[in-house]
C-alpha cells in the first residue's frame, strides 16, 4: 500500500485588503466620535391626485421609518465606536498608544508624524503597527482571505 500525502487547504491572509478593512473600520470610529448624527425630519408636501389608486398590498409610513432610523442610527454609532475602543484596549501599550495616536486621537494625522512623536524609528514604527493592524483583524473579525 502506497504512502498517502495529507494536503491542508490552507487559506492566505489578503494583508492589503485586510489592513484597508481594519484602516476604514478605525476611521469610521473616529469620524463617529468627532461628528453628531443629525436626526432625519420628515417631509410634509400636500399634494393632490385625483388619479384613482389601487391596493398595491405595501404600505408606507415615512415618519416611521425616518423614527426608527433616528433611534437605530446612533446606538449604531456608539456601538462601533465602543467595538473599536474595546479592541484597542486588548492591544499592547506601545501598540495602544500607536494605533491612538494615527487613527483615534487627530484627523488628517501622518505614519511618519506619529514615529516621530513616539521616537520611533520608521522600520520601528511599521513593524509594531503591522502587528497592531492584524491583531485588530482578528478581534473585529475583518481578517480578509484571497480569492484562489
Amino acid at each position: 500500500m502506497g504512502a498517502q500525502q495529507l494536503s491542508f487547504d490552507i487559506h492566505r491572509i489578503d494583508e492589503e485588503a485586510t489592513r484597508d478593512a481594519v484602516e476604514k473600520y478605525l476611521q469610521q470610529a473616529r469620524e463617529y466620535i468627532v461628528t453628531e448624527y443629525i436626526p432625519d425630519e420628515p417631509t410634509m408636501t400636500a399634494v393632490y391626485s385625483d388619479m384613482p389608486r389601487g391596493n398595491t398590498g405595501t404600505t408606507s409610513d415615512q415618519t416611521g421609518n425616518i423614527a426608527t432610523r433616528n433611534v437605530d442610527e446612533p446606538d449604531r454609532r456608539r456601538r462601533h465606536i465602543e467595538r473599536a475602543e474595546k479592541a484597542i484596549g486588548r492591544l499592547g501599550g506601545r501598540q495602544q498608544k500607536l494605533i491612538r495616536n494615527r487613527y483615534m486621537d487627530d484627523d488628517d494625522v501622518w505614519d511618519y508624524d506619529v514615529a516621530e512623536n513616539l521616537g520611533y524609528s520608521d522600520r520601528h514604527y511599521r513593524r509594531i503597527k503591522s502587528v497592531a493592524i492584524y491583531r485588530l483583524a482578528g478581534m473585529l473579525g475583518l481578517v480578509m482571505l484571497q480569492d484562489d
